[in-house]
């Protein structure tokens, strides 16, 4: 795998016929654009660093767990204790994820107060976060992202917005977004997902990806189907974004970590520097980030490394959302990371 010095991936065979044994690679290092790291306040989330360094991620990007009533908590106390980069989605939902129906009432929005608290602290805040499916949004339908797009249009800020089942219907959610914007869970298989039997995108995806909104992996618990993604791969449509949506109920599976994610991209079908691509420069993209990987001395600032193996770690299983249980042909596994010339050991934990 080569990576040049703005980050762009390619990749060429190795030497060796002897696949047993595992291919080292390097790469910028990794973003998780999609992650819940609000350790000890909201029921789901865990600490930055146990999803973040110890997994070969330098940058994991909370998504909601905060909203403009509570990021403080996250600024002050979270982030000071992690080794790894935290940045934020901030939740339209005052409360972020306290509890997990944010958005279900009109008082639990506050437009104003979001766009102040967002430009109170822009290096860390990067977007609003909008969770838009009928299990959070009960009879709001559309509003919270409506109100999320105000607060994101006037902070200048872009959208992250997770789509499920209906109610609203998610032809009408992809309408209300723009250029920047992005779809989190883009390859869930529940009911009304937005691609054709033949991996082609609905109607609405397709307008929505003509105006330049961006795809988000966000595996989640139970928002990533196998056969969706592998579709959609086959007819040419990629993530833009490869992220875990990790959280206490799926650490322990089927997530584990993001190279467990980027494994599956990779069985369906999606090539290697894509995939790095899509946890490395594409992400930075989405959230601001233009910190080069290689300093100006040849040093490198920020780095992943990682192993392409035919053997999948030990323990790992590969799960689909009806619980049929699948083996890739290779597995990603991050070995170490590298801040500021410094190699420190990848140390998986869960």
């Amino acid at each position: 795998l080569t990576i040049d010095a703005r980050g762009a991936a390619s990749v060429r065979p190795a030497e060796t016929s002897d696949r047993r044994q595992p291919i080292a690679c390097i790469s910028p290092g990794w973003v998780d654009l999609h992650a819940h790291v609000y350790d000890g306040t909201t029921q789901i989330s865990v600490h930055p660093d146990r999803v973040g360094l110890n997994q070969g991620v330098h940058t994991v990007a909370d998504a909601g767990s905060a909203g403009q009533a509570t990021l403080s908590g996250l600024i002050d106390y979270v982030v000071p204790s992690a080794t790894t980069k935290v940045l934020a989605w901030l939740n339209i939902g005052s409360h972020g994820l306290v509890h997990l129906k944010e958005t279900s009432d009109a008082s639990f929005i506050d437009v104003a107060a979001t766009v102040d608290a967002a430009a109170a602290a822009p290096e860390f805040v990067r977007g609003i976060k909008v969770r838009s499916s009928g299990a959070i949004v009960g009879n709001m339908g559309l509003q919270p992202l409506q109100l999320g797009k105000l607060a994101a249009r006037t902070a200048g800020l872009p959208l992250l917005v997770h789509i499920g089942e209906a109610p609203p219907l998610i032809d009408d959610v992809l309408d209300v977004l723009d250029k920047g914007d992005t779809i989190t869970h883009c390859f869930h298989g529940k009911l009304g997902f937005p691609w054709e039997a033949n991996g082609e995108p609905t109607p609405a995806l397709r307008r929505a990806l003509e105006r330049g909104v961006r795809l988000d992996v966000g595996h989640g618990a139970a928002s990533f189907d196998t056969a969706v993604a592998r579709s959609a791969i086959q007819a040419g449509f990629l993530p833009h974004t490869i992220s875990t949506d990790i959280h206490v109920r799926n650490i322990g599976g089927p997530v584990f970590d993001i190279a467990t994610v980027m494994t599956k991209m990779l069985h369906c079908g999606m090539p290697l520097p894509a995939i790095v691509d899509a946890v490395t420069r594409s992400p930075r993209q989405t959230l601001g980030l233009d910190e080069p990987w290689i300093a100006d001395d040849g040093s490198l600032t920020h780095a992943t490394i990682f192993e392409l193996s035919d053997s999948a770690p030990v323990g790992r299983r590969y799960v689909d959302p009806n619980g049929t249980t699948f083996e890739p042909a290779q597995h990603i596994v991050a070995t170490a990371t590298v801040r500021q010339g410094k190699i420190d050991e990848a140390s998986p934990r869960h």
